[in-house]
């Protein structure tokens, strides 16, 4: 499968566990809220929770100060070839934008802190006092995936704006990338994303690292092993 070389490319990449090594919210629930997260998860797994309402009632006026969040953010790593997919994408003139079911807060810190900068799409997160506040950035009830930013509509209004554009999503879980990856011209897959999309017959392109996402986008085509 090549990638047209008469459309325009446009990037969209998740965050947690893709862009950044670690996902910033399971990390910071496994280990400050290690008991409720098990509990909570249990739930969500017997589908009691949408993607967003195991969020809130995880997250949603957790108190941990702008100070303590920030020494957390610190341990955050990027993925190896994060920055050198931003760099590309501007050099190539491609849009590239990260969209993620996280909070806007954190990846504001997390660009400052890594001097790296990118457009994106994500939750809300404000403080009150010392106490996160939580909002929605973009649910979309239509589609089913239960998220506070659904990619599929993000991706979808995309195209609707830039019909000729060849969309790109690249991630790696299954409850809040496989929508995004449905809804995209090519997938680029790891974890639990690439069992998920194996299950409905969608082909994609397995990953380790972005570096490995660059090295197809360079050659604009897919090697065999896509599947």
């Amino acid at each position: 499968m090549a990638i047209p070389q008469h459309r325009p490319l446009a990037i969209f990449c998740d965050f947690d566990g893709t862009f950044s090594v670690q996902d910033v919210g399971s990390t910071l629930a496994q280990q400050l809220l290690p008991e409720k997260r098990a509990r909570l998860w249990s739930r969500f797994v017997d589908g009691e929770f949408t993607a967003w309402s195991y969020a809130m009632a995880l997250l949603d006026g957790l108190e941990l100060s702008e100070k303590r969040l920030d020494e957390f953010l610190e341990t955050i790593d990027l993925d190896p070839g994060a920055e050198t997919m931003v760099e590309w994408c501007e050099a190539e003139e491609v849009p590239f934008r990260i969209l993620s079911d996280g909070f806007d807060w954190n990846l504001e810190r997390l660009q400052t802190m890594n001097n790296v900068q990118f457009e994106y799409n994500a939750n809300h997160l404000d403080y009150e006092g010392d106490r996160w506040r939580l909002a929605p950035g973009r649910p979309n009830e239509a589609c089913g995936c239960g998220t506070g930013s659904c990619k599929r509509g993000l991706i979808s209004s995309y195209r609707a704006e830039n019909p000729d554009a060849f969309c790109i999503h690249i991630g790696n879980g299954r409850v809040s990338d496989l929508c995004g990856a449905l809804e995209a011209d090519l997938a680029f897959a790891k974890d639990t994303l690439a069992p998920a999309l194996e299950e409905l017959g969608e082909e994609f392109v397995p990953f380790d690292t972005l570096h490995d996402v660059l090295d197809f986008l360079r050659a604009r085509e897919v090697p065999d092993s896509a599947r």
